[in-house]
């Protein structure tokens, strides 16, 4: 009996009792719905974060500042002074001094301190005023929908707009503030005195939720700002940062532990950019989880109906699988002719759970995408892969399999006269 045979013979024994098969095929497909909608949101989401990440930064992009206030802040007992490290001011900011030091660690590179820069408000054609977060381009850069992104070194005054403020200052469209200027208005800390400083929009990003709302502004700009804030203060106070940015020079999860180790005993907190982001990950991870283990027992479950299916047909067939066995069919035969039966079951509630997932996904995606995912582009909420729905597949069909071993041992045991007598 060649192998075709044997499947053509399985295939036609599985509908003999079609309603019995009918409802342990729905039940496979259930856990295959489950399994597969849920690593199909897993991997949009992640998918979706991997992708604001690589645009944010390099994996070796991180941000160390004094951690002092955190300290002191989460212990029960006073610290002690120490002279050795200057006044308060000194150790809550990174100094001259420190940032020298900082730019001796072999293990980094692009050690550049980060401005404390505070706009007061936006003014754009429309003459409203607007209160915005914004950031120099240190090692970011940020996904767009128009434009380029702002300058790093030169002296344009430039930036690239958050997408809700096109509207907000006037502009009908990102298309059209691109190129236009604004007004960005910026006050000095010791005498409150404003100035007004012009600015040209080159780009405008992508809504995110990876820091979606803050702008950029190029390098320029943010030291022009930084002066105005700083205009009357003693030049002590001018040279203080609030912390550093740095590219680790050999970025390996290894190597970015150590350094996090090394500056830690220095006194200072460093993070990149992908712990930011770190537990999102985990967040969405753990719902997908949960979600999957009801799948998993789903199919657990399902199994169950598959040996209980296979068992049945083994009973009402025992009189013709002691016939095949007096023609000379071997155990080993007529196991794997139950055993493709077990595996037909897997393969078809698994495929019709993924199909209905994927057309669930489908309309998911549009939904979202006009409704609490609106103005998110390139954010596709269920997202599948060949890889991830062969895998499904291949589990799925390995369970029915090991279900349907019982019943198909106990077929290949029967022996022949016995068989043929049984009424």
């Amino acid at each position: 009996m060649k192998f075709a045979d044997i499947l053509s013979s399985a295939a036609t024994n599985l509908w003999h009792n079609k309603g019995r098969t009918i409802l342990t095929v729905i039940a496979i497909m259930i856990g295959a719905f489950t399994i597969a909608i849920t690593v199909g949101v897993n991997s949009g989401v992640n998918g979706y974060v991997s992708k604001q990440v690589a645009n944010v930064g390099s994996k070796g992009l991180m941000e160390i500042i004094p951690s002092t206030n955190t300290t002191n802040s989460m212990t029960n007992t006073p610290q002690k002074y120490d002279s050795n490290r200057g006044s308060a001011a000194d150790q809550e900011n990174v100094t001259p001094q420190k940032l020298k030091k900082l730019k001796q660690i072999s293990a980094l590179k692009n050690v550049q301190p980060v401005q404390d820069m505070s706009i007061d408000y936006v003014q754009g054609p429309n003459k409203t005023k607007y209160i915005i977060e914004a950031q120099p381009p240190v090692g970011v850069n940020v996904d767009l929908k128009q434009g380029h992104q702002a300058a790093k070194k030169g002296s344009a005054r430039e930036v690239v707009l958050a997408n809700k403020y096109v509207k907000a200052l006037g502009f009908k469209s990102a298309q059209q503030a691109v190129g236009q200027t604004i007004k960005v208005a910026a006050s000095s800390q010791a005498t409150n005195q404003r100035s007004l400083v012009t600015a040209k929009v080159v780009g405008v990003r992508n809504t995110s939720i990876i820091q979606g709302n803050l702008s950029i502004v190029s390098q320029a700009l943010a030291d022009k700002i930084s002066a105005i804030n700083q205009l009357g203060l003693p030049k002590r106070m001018k040279q203080n940062y609030y912390g550093v940015t740095a590219t680790v020079k050999n970025p390996s999860d290894a190597n970015i532990a150590q350094l996090k180790k090394r500056l830690a005993k220095q006194g200072y907190s460093a993070q990149t950019f992908q712990d930011e982001v770190g537990q999102m990950r985990q967040v969405v991870n753990a719902i997908t989880g949960v979600l999957i283990i009801f799948g998993a027992i789903a199919l657990i479950a399902a199994s169950f109906g598959v040996i209980n299916t296979l068992y049945m047909s083994v009973r009402d067939r025992t009189r013709e699988i002691g016939l095949m066995k007096a023609l000379g069919l071997s155990r080993g035969k007529v196991f794997f002719i139950f055993s493709c039966e077990s595996l037909l079951i897997g393969f078809i509630g698994s495929i019709l759970g993924i199909l209905i997932a994927m057309a669930l996904g489908t309309i998911l995606n549009k939904v979202a995408l006009n409704s609490f995912l609106k103005g998110l582009g390139g954010f596709t909420l269920v997202q599948f892969s060949w890889s991830s729905v062969l895998m499904i597949i291949i589990v799925i069909m390995l369970i029915a399999f090991l279900a349907g071993t019982l019943p198909a041992r106990r077929a290949a045991k029967l022996d022949p006269m016995t068989s043929l007598r049984y009424e």
